[in-house]
């Protein structure tokens, strides 16, 4: 699988994993749902984080290979900074998604633009932490 959602970058025509047309990986970051087979703990899941596997394909896209015409340049930030979410708060984050009941996680713009589209009010009590306002 990352080898061919590598393939746009390894050709030279894409620079970032988002800017990888047509991959599975920019479908499963984009898409809220989707017909590919899910990443979790279900008995037909591929057993790993889907956080997991963007980290694969950022870090094996990121290696210069000879043979190869493109890899991820080094200046661009990891695929969690390209997705606007802060490494430093995101482990925090994800576990808030199953202790305290999370329903989406982003800076103070997306999860604004995430509540109307779902047409949802957050709860009282459940903050952003400080580093994602």
């Amino acid at each position: 699988m990352a080898y061919v959602d590598l393939n746009p970058i390894r050709a030279g025509m894409a620079k970032s994993l988002c800017d990888s047309e047509f991959t599975s990986i920019k479908e499963r970051i984009e898409s809220k749902s989707t017909d590919l087979i899910p990443f979790g703990k279900g008995d037909n899941d591929l057993p790993y984080c889907l956080s997991s596997y963007i980290d694969l394909v950022d870090e094996t896209g990121r290696v210069i290979r000879d043979d190869k015409a493109g890899y991820i340049s080094h200046k661009l930030g990891s695929a969690l900074i390209e997705l606007d979410l802060n490494p430093d708060t995101w482990i925090d984050e994800l576990k808030g998604f199953k202790s305290i009941g999370y329903s989406a996680v982003g800076t103070v713009s997306q999860l604004k633009e995430y509540s109307q589209k779902t047409q949802r009010k957050w709860s009282v009590g459940i903050r952003l932490k400080p580093a994602l306002e």
